[in-house]
């Protein structure tokens, strides 16, 4: 026979709580004889009554996490780091202010950069611009050197067809096809107008005298009247009515 824990009836058959080691009958353990056989032999060997089952009163009233001398220390804690607060204030509205400096600084240099960027863009419209009149200038210095070459060809040829006249005396108000045609005549060579380009007077190198070119039209007119010249020999000024002493044209 045992005697219960709880209402002290002696039993035959029962429950131990497997913490405090006390027996109860199926009435006092809470449990039924039925329901003790299905626990099983793992769940039997864990069973508690239901007094070890129950929470402490500790656990149902916890006491306080802190005492009195323990609030007044995190007090003294908290006001010491208010007394800091006015200088970390003060530090914030200086750091506040170099921040606020700051962007002005930036929105100023970001000011000058666009300027930068609008000159550089400038600059490189002026140097596309300069570049175009390089080429463009490039482009007429070519044209000018051709033209020139051009003009020096001409020049070489029409020099082909020219003649030179020495002797003849410089008269005021002269006419030179007058005089081109009395040589003519004298030469006995027909030479009409409209075979001549032009004619007028040259200056001569280390001389004050001008000699007359005669500029034909063409090479064959000018060699035909060469020709005819050489086979008169000794013109002079009185063939061709020049007064005063003779002298040779050549």
């Amino acid at each position: 026979m045992v005697t219960c824990a709880v209402c002290n009836d002696q039993f035959n058959d029962g429950v131990q709580c497997t913490s405090c080691k006390k027996h109860l009958d199926f009435s006092c353990a809470g449990i039924s004889e039925i329901g003790w056989r299905k626990l099983g032999a793992d769940r039997r060997a864990q069973w508690k009554c239901p007094a070890c089952r129950a929470p402490s009163p500790a656990l149902l009233f916890p006491q306080p996490a802190a005492s009195l001398d323990i609030v007044l220390m995190e007090l003294r804690e908290m006001k010491q780091q208010l007394h800091d607060l006015p200088t970390l204030i003060h530090d914030i509205r200086s750091i506040k202010d170099e921040l606020s400096e700051l962007k002005k600084s930036y929105d100023f240099s970001s000011g000058r950069l666009d300027d930068f960027d609008s000159r550089i863009g400038t600059l490189e419209t002026n140097a596309s611009e300069l570049g175009k009149l390089q080429d463009k200038v490039s482009s007429l210095q070519a044209e000018v050197a051709s033209t020139k070459l051009e003009l020096n060809s001409h020049d070489q040829r029409s020099r082909l067809n020219n003649v030179e006249i020495k002797g003849v005396p410089f008269k005021k108000d002269e006419n030179l096809f007058l005089v081109l045609e009395s040589i003519s005549r004298k030469i006995m060579y027909s030479c009409d107008k409209t075979l001549i380009n032009y004619i007028s007077r040259v200056p001569m190198q280390n001389s004050n005298d001008k000699l007359v070119v005669v500029s034909f039209l063409n090479r064959y007119v000018k060699e035909d009247f060469v020709a005819a010249a050489r086979a008169v020999k000794d013109l002079s000024t009185t063939d061709l009515g020049f007064q005063g002493a003779p002298q040779r044209i050549y």
